[in-house]
């Protein structure tokens, strides 16, 4: 790309983001969009791209690098949430801009570290962007699409539920032109041992592990009017005292990939009195780093999964359980089994989870259980009192002739704190959509809101005591 396209693009987005701010938004009712979405026939990988930073301030500038067939693309940055029914509303779009096919990646050698050391396609002014969670939308001239994931947060969390989008388990799974932690070409032998934000996401057509398993969980958060502040779990990770004064902690269906850093951080505002909702399975099992990128901070992950493989020997990427933190000082239970096929079952049903449910002691639900779960293992290693409210049976392994179980638990902290965890990855994915019965969507969502609401009231210990 020339200078002189360059400064081009900044005028034509500068120009549409001034737009935006001297002439107010568009009403609500017209700025709803049911159009956000992408049909799998315009996804194709030849589309896509990435932003840097991924998590900002209002106000902050944030870098795009697409990549298209040559012609053109917009740019629409969607905020997802609930607006009378749909799921997004649009807040700004670009001026046609010139699509341009970016270099091939950049791989590692010895890391398999796949990198995009791409031209800038614009620069996009946060200014008019409220806070909140939004997906920035390629659309390019040839009618293929694509999601860039952005996050405006708010100035601080305090008295706010904090909603922690899992954005290192998205790109640990990321194999874009490139390997990701679980493969490369051959298998795991050649699996990365270091990925980049660098780089678009194939999952969730950009978005990563958004669509399946956190937006369900969004829409109902924001359907009940909740003061919801939304960070990634980089944010947590990186910025001091970000958690300070929140009433409760997010974190979505899938959300396996957690630095020291940010588990710390979490564990100490529950000891302030900050509440704890895992709505999934497999929370915090693996340990990563963070390190610096081309482009900034904390824009690379170092996952070896080797404690002999990672040089270094002190806070070597390992799961947490072999470094003695296991996953049940976090959440009140150990991540189990996979595959896990089963039924939910309630075990105790005059639990406030299950308020307004009907439901009774045996009372089971399908659809919901798997594809991993968690139990509560002996020892616990959980500081306070654990309940067990779900005891559901499950059968394990792909040849399912082994049989487990999956819990739901409720913990109580000496703060006050609440802790609960789902303990199946389902939840959100199937279970807050139309994927399973009638019944089951509706004693799912009346628990999930029961869970959010609470949360957002203070420390859950003092009004609900473990039993």
């Amino acid at each position: 790309m020339t200078r002189l396209h360059s400064s081009i693009m900044r005028r034509w987005v500068s120009f549409i983001c001034l737009t935006v701010l001297v002439s107010g938004f568009v009403p609500l009712a017209q700025a709803q969009s049911d159009q956000w979405g992408i049909a799998k026939k315009n996804f194709n990988v030849d589309t896509a791209g990435f932003l840097s930073p991924n998590s900002v301030r209002p106000g902050e500038q944030v870098r795009a690098f697409v990549t298209c067939p040559p012609g053109s693309f917009t740019l629409t940055a969607y905020r997802m949430g609930y607006y009378d029914g749909l799921a997004a509303k649009s807040y700004w779009t670009s001026p046609s801009l010139p699509c341009v096919k970016q270099s091939a990646q950049k791989i590692d050698a010895i890391t398999h570290l796949s990198e995009s050391h791409w031209q800038e396609s614009a620069q996009i002014s946060t200014d008019g962007l409220p806070p909140g969670f939004y997906l920035v939308k390629i659309v390019s001239g040839v009618g293929h699409e694509a999601f860039m994931p952005l996050i405006v947060r708010q100035l601080d969390t305090r008295d706010r539920l904090v909603f922690a989008i899992p954005m290192m388990t998205s790109l640990a799974y990321n194999r874009w032109h490139g390997a990701s932690a679980y493969s490369g070409k051959t298998g795991f032998l050649d699996r990365a041992r270091v990925l980049s934000f660098d780089r678009p996401n194939n999952w969730g057509y950009g978005s990563g592990k958004y669509l399946n398993y956190v937006q369900p969980l969004l829409i109902t958060a924001e359907r009940l009017g909740l003061n919801i502040a939304y960070v990634s779990d980089v944010d947590v990770a990186t910025i001091p005292n970000l958690l300070d004064g929140a009433r409760a902690y997010v974190s979505g269906g899938h959300d396996e990939y957690w630095t020291t850093e940010e588990r710390d951080a979490v564990e100490r505002a529950r000891s302030h009195g900050t509440n704890l909702l895992f709505f999934g399975a497999n929370i915090a099992y693996w340990r990563t780093r963070l390190a610096p990128s081309p482009l900034g901070a904390n824009r690379q992950m170092i996952l070896y999964k080797s404690a002999s493989e990672d040089p270094n020997k002190v806070n070597p990427t390992i799961r947490f359980r072999d470094s003695n933190r296991p996953e049940s000082a976090l959440t009140g239970q150990n991540y189990n089994c996979f595959p896990a096929v089963g039924s939910f079952q309630v075990s105790a049903p005059h639990s406030f989870i299950f308020r307004s449910t009907h439901a009774k002691m045996g009372d089971s639900y399908p659809g919901i259980i798997g594809p991993e779960v968690d139990h509560v293992g002996v020892p616990s290693r959980f500081v306070g009192r654990v309940q067990v409210v779900s005891r559901s049976v499950v059968a394990c392994g792909a040849e399912k002739n082994k049989f487990n179980t999956s819990n739901m638990v409720y913990g109580v902290s000496p703060s006050g704190a609440g802790t609960i965890s789902v303990g199946t990855m389902m939840w959100v994915e199937r279970g807050l959509t139309n994927s399973v019965s009638a019944r089951t969507r509706t004693f799912v969502t009346q628990v999930t809101e029961n869970l959010l609401t609470a949360a957002a009231s203070g420390p859950l210990g003092f009004k609900y005591p473990a039993k």
